[in-house]
């Protein structure tokens, strides 16, 4: 049984990291395609990710919705930033630096890593 629950938070993790890279890489799409900066919103209270049309304040419907166990935190440089946005430009490039997105659990985390120049995202 312990072995279970520690193999379902690690699952959990896993598939919330997957949705919110899956998320980031549609904003930059988006951004690309319709010539419009769109960002990410992250927003750790409620454990959500959004995304959002900069320009004309649309909320994106597609949305993601982080498990309780599961925490978000922005990160530009290591350390965490008051800003809990990603804004692609429409070239696809981020408005700002490098931007880590570091989702946690009781005992791991993994980072998805947006590069400012390229605004290609890895995770690690």
């Amino acid at each position: 049984v312990p072995a279970l629950v520690v193999y379902s938070q690690q699952l959990r993790l896993k598939t919330a990291t997957r949705q919110v890279v899956g998320l980031v890489s549609l904003a930059r799409q988006q951004a690309i395609s319709s010539r419009t900066e769109h960002s990410v919103l992250v927003d750790p209270e409620d454990h959500e990710v959004i995304m959002m049309n900069v320009r004309s304040g649309e909320v994106h419907e597609k949305r993601v919705k982080l498990p309780s166990s599961v925490s978000i935190e922005v990160q530009v440089g290591g350390q965490p930033v008051q800003d809990k946005q990603v804004v692609f430009r429409p070239t696809g490039s981020l408005n700002g630096r490098t931007t880590s997105l570091v989702l946690a659990d009781r005992e791991r985390q993994q980072t998805i890593t947006v590069t400012a120049a390229t605004g290609a995202v890895s995770v690690h």
